[in-house]
């Protein structure tokens, strides 16, 4: 578990998370365009590549993602204007294919065989808690070293990524070989098959879905939306650091609750993060102190994906197969890439405060559904 938590930190540290798109902006590009072309990306690759980690190994399809995305990260010079900078997050998309899915069925598996099921709770919990203590260090870093040279941060997260293929190079893969390997069309078909017919799987995928596209859409406007709001690229970046250094805390209390209240975090945690996304879209109301608000939700929102997040996957990993699970969390990523290829780009024609407005009702209206349905968490 050691060297799998250590991915868990260095894959964490994204340089570019809260940078990339003052890049493109800097560079003559559209970024709503360039992040629709990142989850198209996502959406091509992201079942193949879950059903490959199924068949020939996760180890493998980890190593084959990081290689990929240090060459990715290596080609930030090359972006100028819109088409070159959707070629390049496109492959970044798709690089990510590889590690989603394969990452979290080899977590989860290695701690059911170490610890049993009560023991990879904490564990998932606890490799969220040091993905997001990275991406706290990462965006306080990030903004100096953009207002050093844009380019920095990018450097920086190739060099990461291939320090990261060391520390996976030395990961046991848990997955056990079969017998006979189907098709990956044969693989994506039974996992289609499992999920249709398991309401609890499909359930929480859906879920998923929303929550993800909501979380993404506010934390990744966050690097327009404070300095709109009058706070400096550096000054951002360490809000967005805060934001997710609170989210440790948020995993770490997620290792410590029970099962039942575990269950609980997870039907009315939601509904705190949507109300933090709609005052986002009303700060501006509050005068010079919109930028202390927005700020405050952005920290607030942090703290609740940190519980919400590991709960999430941990329930979701255990309502499915092994035979089929890195697919079928590859189908759960893809879906919400489908959404975000459309929101994204849309989102970006809107006044910055009427994406949080909106968002922010839109989380509101699902986590209250979320809420009132009756089943098991």
């Amino acid at each position: 578990m050691k060297k799998l938590y250590a991915y868990s930190f260095l894959n964490g540290l994204q340089f570019t998370y809260t940078t990339w798109l003052a890049f493109v902006i800097l560079r003559g590009g559209n970024p709503g365009w360039a992040e629709a072309f990142y989850h198209l990306g996502i959406l091509v690759g992201e079942v193949p590549t879950g059903a490959v980690a199924d068949l020939f190994g996760r180890r493998k399809s980890m190593l084959t993602g990081l290689l990929i995305s240090a060459a990715v990260a290596g080609g930030y010079s090359l972006i100028h204007g819109t088409v070159s900078a959707c070629l390049l997050m496109f492959i970044s998309g798709l690089s990510t294919t590889f590690l989603s899915g394969a990452d979290t069925a080899l977590l989860y598996e290695t701690a059911v065989e170490e610890g049993g099921a009560e023991y990879a709770q904490k564990a998932m919990a606890r490799a969220n808690a040091l993905q997001i203590g990275a991406l706290a260090l990462a965006p306080a870093l990030a903004g100096f070293m953009y207002q050093w040279n844009p380019l920095v941060p990018s450097l920086a997260k190739g060099i990461t990524a291939l320090v990261t293929v060391a520390v996976v190079w030395g990961i046991k893969d848990r997955k056990p070989e079969l017998s006979e390997k189907p098709g990956i069309i044969a693989q994506t078909r039974a996992a289609v098959r499992v999920v249709r017919g398991n309401r609890l799987a499909l359930t929480l995928i859906l879920f998923g879905w929303v929550y993800n596209t909501a979380n993404a859409m506010a934390f990744q406007f966050g690097q327009a939306y404070l300095p709109y709001m009058g706070m400096a690229m550096g000054g951002a970046g360490i809000v967005f650091a805060l934001s997710q250094s609170m989210g440790t805390v948020g995993s770490s209390l997620a290792e410590r609750l029970s099962r039942v209240a575990a269950g609980r975090a997870l039907r009315f945690g939601p509904l705190l993060a949507a109300l933090c996304f709609a005052l986002m879209g009303l700060a501006g109301s509050f005068g010079a102190a919109a930028a202390l608000v927005g700020a405050a939700c952005l920290v607030l929102a942090g703290v609740a994906d940190g519980v919400i997040y590991p709960i999430h996957s941990y329930r979701l990993n255990e309502a499915i197969p092994s035979e089929q699970r890195a697919t079928i969390l590859s189908m759960h990523s893809a879906g919400f890439s489908m959404m975000m290829t459309f929101t994204f780009p849309a989102a970006s024609y809107l006044p910055i405060p009427a994406i949080y407005l909106t968002t922010g009702l839109v989380a509101l209206a699902a986590a209250v559904v979320w809420m009132a349905r009756r089943w098991s968490y």
